[in-house]
């Protein structure tokens, strides 16, 4: 590659004979470069994009993993810049404020799937959990869950399903994959590809839900971020919903009103991410991204988040998303279902310096 080209033009070169689904890969429009010297850049487009495009990629100058640690001080700070960039308020009360009520049971969906080497889930959960505390939300009426018991156990967390303190339990109780059927739903909801049953805890415990992925590569599905820490973390049988890199699965089953309608907020743990061999991390494949992502749609935070890890790809020399069989076809599916916008010029991307 000439030293005198720059990454963009090297991709559009490198793309032009590569097709996709019938579409050649020059014809996907490149993300926004990161401006690192700025304190906060968008797209430019604010005015004409849906505001719910918008994805806050916060970044911090300093390390924010201290040692195996992620540094909450930091993590706080992120969070507070980044939810107030994304709902356009001037203090992170207001921001939160303007998402969740006092009365709101909310629960905060984490991917613990290797979040023992990812780190950082923890500080984020605990980090929320205080601005939700400061606008009045009882700590009783959050509950910090996922799929199964040992993913939080080794993100850091103690169980509680007392009637005191934030609660933290799993779909599963304890007993692993065959329990995920008696932690979910009687009820089964039509996918179009299949009924599913959903957790107990969506259904019957939370009014509303937080989304909180990882940043990470994956061997069937391309990438797993927001949209697939839904699919097939909150039914009981995700393993029948894998065939061809998970697609048309992952956007039918984030289209399931019952699961759609309670999310009023992703937000990407993108402190450490996973850049090759996932969805379980090797330590070799992890990068520091620095990174906090937020928005309220999980289609164009896939988008962003998959071009983040194509470009750390690059840099290793590494084969293209799009040139491995497990193609992350699923989010442009997303964005065909309308479950938000996969289009990069249709996207605001803001990228947040602190």
């Amino acid at each position: 590659m000439s030293k005198h080209k720059t990454r963009r033009e090297f991709i559009r070169e490198t793309c032009a004979n590569t097709v996709l689904g019938g579409i050649f890969l020059s014809q996907i429009p490149l993300p926004p470069d990161l401006l690192p010297d700025d304190i906060e850049t968008d797209s430019g487009l604010t005015n004409t994009l849906n505001p719910q495009s918008l994805v806050v990629d916060v970044k911090s100058r300093k390390d924010v993993m201290q040692g195996v640690t992620a540094d909450i001080s930091l993590v706080r700070q992120m969070m507070n810049a980044g939810i107030t960039s994304l709902t356009g308020t001037n203090n992170p009360k207001d921001a939160w404020k303007s998402l969740f009520h006092e009365e709101e049971r909310i629960g905060i969906k984490i991917n613990g799937l290797g979040a023992h080497i990812l780190a950082g889930n923890y500080q984020i959960c605990w980090a929320i959990v205080d601005a939700l505390k400061d606008i009045g939300v009882k700590e009783n009426n959050i509950i910090i869950w996922d799929q199964f018991q040992h993913h939080l156990l080794s993100s850091g967390f103690t169980l509680n399903t007392s009637f005191k303190g934030v609660r933290v339990y799993a779909t599963d109780r304890g007993g692993e994959t065959k329990a995920l059927d008696s932690g979910s739903s009687h009820k089964e909801y039509d996918s179009g590809y299949g009924a599913v049953r959903i957790s107990k805890i969506w259904t019957e415990e939370v009014d509303s839900v937080i989304n909180l992925c990882l940043l990470k590569d994956h061997g069937i599905a391309g990438v797993t971020i927001a949209l697939k820490n839904i699919s097939h973390g909150v039914i009981s049988h995700p393993e029948i919903f894998h065939d061809d890199s998970c697609d048309p699965f992952i956007a039918a089953i984030n289209s399931i009103p019952a699961i759609k309608d309670k999310i009023k907020l992703h937000v990407c743990n993108g402190i450490l991410a996973l850049y090759d061999g996932g969805p379980m991390p090797n330590k070799s494949h992890v990068w520091s991204n620095n990174g906090i992502m937020l928005s309220k749609d999980p289609v164009a935070m896939d988008t962003i988040g998959l071009n983040i890890i194509e470009k750390k790809r690059k840099e290793r020399e590494l084969s293209s998303l799009f040139n491995r069989p497990n193609l992350p076809k699923h989010i442009e599916t997303a964005g065909r279902y309308g479950l938000g916008v996969s289009d990069l010029n249709l996207i605001n991307h803001k990228a947040v310096l602190i």
